[in-house]
């Protein structure tokens, strides 16, 4: 099904409804990649409605099957609209229990929104989010960002955008641009109900120790942190990919 945003882009998106459900868990994906790339997700969407919850999962625009060009239209300010859309979509379908869970660059629009709909977001699950846009692309701290986005601005002005990773998908001024005015570890520091981030300690893309030093200056005491030893980014390896679906599966029916 498609779900039209206020600008009047059309996102794919993947809607599975539970009759008497307890509610929806909406999954947002990382950057290059659409709803069908994290592993995590797709294993996580279907236990969680074999336990009766409604999902939905939705590429954002200029990924996947979702309209869009990814050098004039993938920004931050964009992908919130894009979850927006998603929300109020949610929303008139009746539930009044929601759940989010971001992962990479999806992680940090998650937060984003998380912060600012406090009321919204009962249970906000993220998976080695990038919380710090400046640290992941005007001061990249990762060797693959360093590789990706130093000296970035001299870059996209050359060329007119970056290509990122093995999929070559361009990524225009108005993103990094943005990197300096969205700042998801402070925006998420509004946000008290349960959160969980789950990080790989080997995360060569976003560093695990900038996501757990975002963690530990979260006022809120209704969070977890959970280190996954020896993982990569995406946890797309075994035990990895099911350790994680398991914990997603768990945080959000328990309690």
């Amino acid at each position: 099904m498609k779900i039209k945003t206020k600008d009047n882009f059309e996102l794919d998106v993947l809607y599975n409804k539970i009759e008497k459900a307890k509610g929806v868990i909406v999954f947002a994906h990382g950057m290059t990649v659409n709803k069908d790339d994290e592993g995590i997700f797709v294993r996580a969407d279907k236990e969680l409605q074999k336990l009766g919850f409604s999902t939905l999962r939705f590429d954002f625009r200029a990924h996947g099957k979702s309209q869009g060009e990814s050098v004039t239209d993938f920004t931050i300010s964009n992908e919130l609209k894009d979850l927006d859309a998603i929300m109020a979509f949610v929303q008139n379908e009746g539930y009044s229990w929601i759940g989010l869970a971001g992962a990479s660059f999806g992680g940090g629009v998650s937060a984003l929104f998380a912060g600012q709909h406090q009321q919204l977001i009962q249970k906000l699950f993220l998976a080695n989010p990038v919380l710090d846009y400046e640290k992941c692309f005007i001061k990249p701290t990762t060797t693959w960002a360093k590789k990706h986005f130093e000296n970035i601005f001299e870059r996209v002005e050359k060329e007119g955008y970056v290509k990122i990773g093995s999929r070559q998908f361009k990524a225009g001024r108005k993103l990094f641009e943005e990197a300096s005015i969205y700042h998801p570890c402070e925006t998420l520091k509004s946000y008290t109900n349960p959160l969980l981030i789950v990080h790989g300690d080997q995360d060569s893309k976003v560093a695990f120790q900038d996501v757990l030093d975002c963690f530990q200056d979260l006022p809120s005491t209704n969070k977890r942190f959970e280190k996954i030893e020896d993982s990569e980014h995406g946890f797309h390896d075994e035990p990895f990919e099911t350790q994680v679906t398991e914990m997603i599966v768990k945080f959000f029916t328990e309690g």
